[in-house]
């Protein structure tokens, strides 16, 4: 089959899904696919640059103009939607592969668009959901969850829904969410992500000041330091058990909107660190030497959403601290499986309780490592991929 994968970003923008994305095609084209990639020009971060045009191995790629440094510029952010939407758009038309895929990026307008465009090509189209719009909006208080906003919002959204052959999404709780829209049965797959690969680069090990010192533990965050995180809640906890344990030492890895004031608050504590945003082989050298990682998710958000860093610090033999709701598939697999803690409750004493007791009884990582190698290991995920689009090619062949 000729198989469109389409996201706004893509390797060698740093974005997780961008890394993601270039993994699952060149699986693709190992079972014969003929894999197409439609992106963007590097723009996630300042970064390496790309042509617009590239044979990467077995992918055909093609990179869309937009602005750079759009993180700073609002106009420039909707004009990059614009500019990669109507991109899109036509390669689709001009392409006219059997099978067109699309994520959550940029919500909603992106899957809306290629959903259009393949079903005027006849091509069947696959959605994969990182999130669920305008739902996380809504949950995070954001204007475009409410009101005629987030009405025309689901309409487009249901609209796409429907128009998919196959749904993929990362847990059940998300499968229940898309469930409560009422559209009927939908065709939905839960595929969890992977931890990403780093496909054979030299990177430079990261700098030296981040390192951990001899004697000391630690316990890191490595991500996106937003407000959906909750992340003045998780501090002050943990802040808690840092007052208990003076060899340990807590880690802020990455950067967002949240990282000016959480410095004003914790930057001159003896043991808070922050780190910058790294590549992704520099930042796994940092999350291998932690002792426990960190997940944090605001009230209500994992039904719309699934930290993906949960198998990045599961693939690297961490435990996991968990602030979400007990009632979660994220909390019940770490109780379950034996891979971490969740607080009782959404209150700082809870959280140092429950990182107490992580120190108290350290998992082992062998433990660790057993479970991921036969649950999440990036071999067996992408085979369920490439078993999905299997099955999309026989279900053309019938037609």
């Amino acid at each position: 089959m000729k198989i469109l994968l389409t996201h706004r970003f893509f390797f060698p923008d740093t974005a997780p899904y961008a890394i993601m994305l270039r993994s699952i095609g060149e699986a693709l084209t190992e079972s014969g696919h003929d894999v197409h990639v439609c992106s963007s020009l590097p723009s996630y971060r300042d970064g390496p640059e790309a042509p617009r045009r590239e044979r990467l191995g077995r992918l055909t790629v093609r990179r869309l103009r937009v602005f750079r440094n759009e993180k700073a510029s609002p106009p420039k952010r909707l004009a990059n939607v614009a500019l990669y939407c109507a991109g899109l758009f036509v390669r689709i038309l001009r392409l006219r592969p059997d099978v067109v895929t699309a994520s959550t990026f940029p919500p909603v307008i992106a899957a809306w668009t290629a959903s259009l465009a393949a079903r005027m090509t006849g091509a069947t189209f696959v959605y994969h959901l990182q999130d669920i719009h305008p739902e996380v909006s809504g949950i995070s208080g954001g204007a475009l969850g409410r009101g005629l906003p987030a009405r025309i919002l689901r309409w487009l959204d249901n609209q796409t829904l429907r128009r998919a052959a196959m749904i993929v999404t990362l847990s059940e709780d998300m499968v229940q969410t898309l469930q409560a829209r009422g559209l009927g049965p939908l065709p939905i797959h839960v595929v969890n992500n992977f931890a990403l690969d780093d496909f054979g680069a030299d990177a430079d090990m990261p700098p030296p000041d981040l390192r951990k010192a001899p004697g000391r533990r630690r316990v890191i965050f490595a991500g996106n330091l937003g407000h959906f995180q909750d992340l003045p809640l998780l501090i002050e906890g943990v802040a808690l058990a840092l007052s208990r344990h003076p060899d340990l030492e807590l880690m802020l890895l990455g950067e967002g909107v949240a990282t000016a004031d959480l410095k004003r608050r914790w930057a001159e504590h003896p043991q808070v660190t922050f780190g910058p945003f790294l590549p992704y082989p520099q930042a796994r050298e940092l999350i291998r030497e932690a002792d426990i990682g960190l997940l944090s998710l605001r009230k209500d958000i994992y039904r719309v959403a699934y930290p993906s860093k949960l198998l990045t610090y599961l693939s690297l033999g961490l435990p996991v601290l968990a602030l979400i709701e007990p009632e979660s598939e994220l909390a019940r697999l770490l109780h379950e499986a034996g891979l971490g803690n969740v607080p009782a409750a959404r209150t700082p004493e809870e959280i140092g309780e429950a990182l107490d007791r992580l120190l108290a009884n350290p998992i082992a990582p062998a433990h660790i490592a057993h479970w991921y190698a036969a649950h999440a290991d990036s071999d067996a995920v992408i085979a369920q991929w490439t078993a999905l689009f299997g099955k999309l090619g026989d279900a053309r062949a019938r037609r």
